[in-house]
C-alpha cells in the first residue's frame, strides 16, 4: 500500500518530466544547440544583471500560477466543484497555460502571427465571457474584464506602435505596463474564482 502513492507520482509527474527532459536535450541536439545552452539559466548563460528580463520572468510566474490555481480547483477533485463552474476553471487554466507559453518563448513573434494569435485569444476570451457569465459575473467578473481590457491594451499599443506618433520605448512602457498588470488581474480573478467556486451551484 505504501508504495502506491509512489506509482502515481511516477506516472503523473516523473515520466512526463522525464520525457520532456529527454526530448528538449534530442530537439536542442538536433538543431545543433549545445547541451550546455538547454539546461543552464539563460541569465547564467548571458552573464546578465538581476534585472534584466525581471518583469518578464515575474509576468510568467503570474501566467503559470493562474494557470496552477484554476485546473488544481477544476481537476484536482479536493473541492466540491461541479458542471459549468467546473469548466469554467479547466477552461481558464488552459486558456491561462497557453497564454504562459506563448509569452515564454515567444509565439506570437517568432513562430505564429500575432494578428492570428491575438484574434485567438480575444474569441477565447468572448467565449468564457458569454458562455459562462453567470459564473463569470457570480466570481469577481468585475476583475475579469479588467484583466482583459488590460491585457487587449497592450495588445491595441503593440499592433498600433509603427502608426502612433510616440517614441518606441515610451510605447513600450505603456504597453509592457499595461500588460503586466493585466496578468496581475488576470491572476486574481481565477484566485477569485477558485476561492469561491465551491459555494456555486454548478
Amino acid at each position: 500500500m505504501p508504495q502506491r502513492p509512489l506509482v502515481r507520482v511516477g506516472l503523473i509527474a516523473l515520466l512526463p518530466a522525464l520525457l520532456v527532459y529527454v526530448l528538449a536535450l534530442w530537439l536542442s541536439a538536433a538543431a545543433g544547440i549545445r547541451t550546455q545552452l538547454v539546461i543552464r539559466d539563460l541569465a547564467q548563460t548571458c552573464d546578465t544583471a538581476l534585472g534584466v528580463g525581471l518583469l518578464s520572468n515575474i509576468g510568467y510566474l503570474l501566467w503559470i500560477s493562474a494557470a496552477a490555481i484554476a485546473l488544481f480547483a477544476g481537476l484536482s477533485g479536493v473541492l466540491a466543484i461541479r458542471g459549468r463552474v467546473r469548466q469554467l476553471l479547466v477552461s481558464g487554466g488552459l486558456f491561462s497555460l497557453l497564454l504562459c507559453i506563448d509569452d515564454m518563448f515567444l509565439l506570437h513573434d517568432r513562430y505564429i502571427g500575432s494578428t492570428f494569435l491575438y484574434s485567438l485569444y480575444a474569441i477565447f476570451a468572448l467565449l468564457i465571457l458569454f458562455r459562462f457569465r453567470p459564473q463569470v459575473r457570480a466570481l469577481g467578473g468585475g476583475s475579469f474584464l479588467l484583466a482583459v481590457v488590460l491585457l487587449g491594451a497592450s495588445v491595441v499599443i503593440d499592433q498600433l506602435q509603427e502608426v502612433i506618433p510616440v517614441p518606441y520605448t515610451t510605447l513600450q512602457l505603456f504597453e509592457e505596463g499595461a500588460k503586466f498588470l493585466g496578468i496581475a488581474t488576470w491572476l486574481a480573478f481565477w484566485w477569485q474564482a477558485a476561492a469561491g467556486a465551491a459555494k456555486l451551484k454548478a
